[in-house]
């Protein structure tokens, strides 16, 4: 099958890469992209535009920062199966569902796929079985679930709201001149804390700014079910702003 990918990024060349060591080919559009994504998309066909990527797709993959999913999505034309696997609230999906009448929604779980067991690509939706089988014997398993955006939205908020909270203690404690104290704290009592809390601090260094928009996703999916939605607005803060 003829796999349209936009846009090839760490994780979504790592994404294409898997589906085409099953057989499937995977086309890209190269058009206002940066040096870096063409490098990524080296192994993939470039059909130039999106437009032309969208008539040649049987199905379009989108993996992209979920402050531009709903310009991604608008961006493509027809009716081509249109799978957001972007890290966007339940209610964003929606939007994306009516502007695409073959829509899958997907969350994708873990880093880029590298070996089997590493990522998890959930689906929902009609047509979310046909996506699944795209990845048979693939190393990216799929999981069917009701509302895969709800899923993607509550496991970040737990993975990074936590992280972002590490980065605001820290920042509060060195504030107070307290920061090694703390330390020393936390290695008696929580001896895991100091290694997450490093791990946090590598990852927003590396992604933090796009995970803004995932943050600000999770408050508004946390509204929209009643719930306080001020801890991922302070968490988009703290990512927003490198300390």
């Amino acid at each position: 099958m003829i796999v349209g990918l936009l846009h090839p990024g760490e994780m979504g060349s790592a994404i294409g890469a898997a589906l085409q060591a099953v057989g499937h080919e995977v086309v890209w559009a190269s058009a206002g992209r940066s040096e870096a994504t063409r490098g990524r998309a080296a192994a993939f066909r470039d059909a130039g535009s999106v437009e032309a990527m969208a008539r040649e797709a049987q199905v379009v993959l989108s993996i992209s920062p979920p402050h531009a999913a709903l310009d991604v999505a608008r961006s493509v034309p027809g009716d081509v199966l249109y799978v957001d696997a972007n890290a966007i609230s339940p209610a964003r999906a929606l939007q994306i569902a009516g502007l695409k009448p073959q829509f899958v929604d997907g969350g994708i779980v873990g880093g880029p796929p590298r070996a089997a067991g590493e990522t998890r690509l959930y689906l929902s939706g009609g047509r979310a079985e046909e996506v699944a089988e795209l990845f048979a014997d693939s190393i990216v398993e799929t999981r069917i679930v009701p509302d895969a955006s709800a899923v993607k939205m509550t496991y970040a908020a737990w993975s990074k709201g936590t992280a972002a909270m590490l980065i605001a203690i820290r920042d509060v404690a060195r504030h107070y001149g307290v920061e090694e104290d703390l330390a020393a704290e936390w290695r008696d009592s929580v001896p895991s804390l100091p290694d997450r809390l490093a791990a946090a601090e590598r990852s927003a260094a590396k992604k933090g700014w796009r995970w803004v928009g995932e943050m600000e996703e999770i408050a508004e999916t946390f509204a929209a079910a009643g719930r306080p939605e001020g801890f991922h607005r302070a968490a988009a803060e703290v990512f927003r702003v490198p300390s």
